[in-house]
């Protein structure tokens, strides 16, 4: 691997390169660039890997899959992102599965390399312990809407988010932050739209009736 590769992939971004601001050159030598299409990058629940990763860019989806089938989505991770790192630093197989959702960079580091730049740059440990966190945050908080909103009201949930941060709304993305199947997404998106609460166009979906949302996910049992 040309090491000028991995130089530009890391200065192509700004989080990850303050993430390896400090770390050792004999860890940034051996790192490696891969590019993967979309949906080309799995990592399976419950199998092990000998490589953790640094998304440079893209992003990928977090999830749990049940014997039945049926999926969790557990978070969607953009650019900036470790993935395996808790594997990596417990030895443990991969507690959920990861694919890549959009076109991704990444930059590969070997666990063994990843354990001691995580030992050796302290300021590294800090920001990794400061990424954990926030992802436990973030996972408490998704349970928390999972378990006890209904499709409707985490539906509605997003849609508000999304719509204070003006983030354009699709289906696609809606299917990434609610736990239900995809038909009930189409179900509830049909009675908003016909409450004239959203409008929905090709590949986007509109509040049109904000207060409306809000009232209906308050009444909504």
């Amino acid at each position: 691997m040309n090491i000028n590769e991995v130089y530009k992939a890391i200065n192509s971004n700004e989080q990850v390169r303050q993430l390896v601001k400090t770390a050792p050159l004999n860890i940034i030598e051996r790192m490696q660039v891969k590019h993967f299409d979309a949906k080309q990058f799995v990592l399976y629940q419950g199998n092990s890997y000998q490589d953790t990763y640094i998304l440079v860019e893209g992003r990928v989806k977090v999830f749990l899959n049940s014997p039945s089938g049926k999926q969790v989505v557990l978070d969607v991770y953009d650019s900036g992102m470790f993935l395996g790192e808790q594997e990596a630093i417990i030895n443990r197989p991969y507690s959920a599965s990861i694919i890549n959702i959009t076109p991704i960079t990444v930059l590969v580091i070997r666990n063994r390399d990843f354990v001691e730049w995580s030992q050796k740059d302290h300021r590294f440990a800090d920001r990794l312990i400061k990424n954990l966190s926030e992802q436990i945050y973030h996972l408490t908080n998704r349970m928390e809407r999972y378990s006890m909103h209904s499709a409707l009201q985490q539906i509605g949930l997003f849609l508000l988010q999304c719509d204070d941060e003006q983030v354009p709304i699709t289906r696609e993305l809606i299917t990434y932050e609610v736990d239900t199947s995809y038909r009930n997404i189409n179900r509830v998106l049909k009675r908003l739209a016909d409450l004239n609460v959203i409008k929905i166009n090709r590949s986007t979906i509109k509040i049109t009736d904000y207060q409306t949302l809000q009232k209906i996910m308050e009444t909504e049992d």
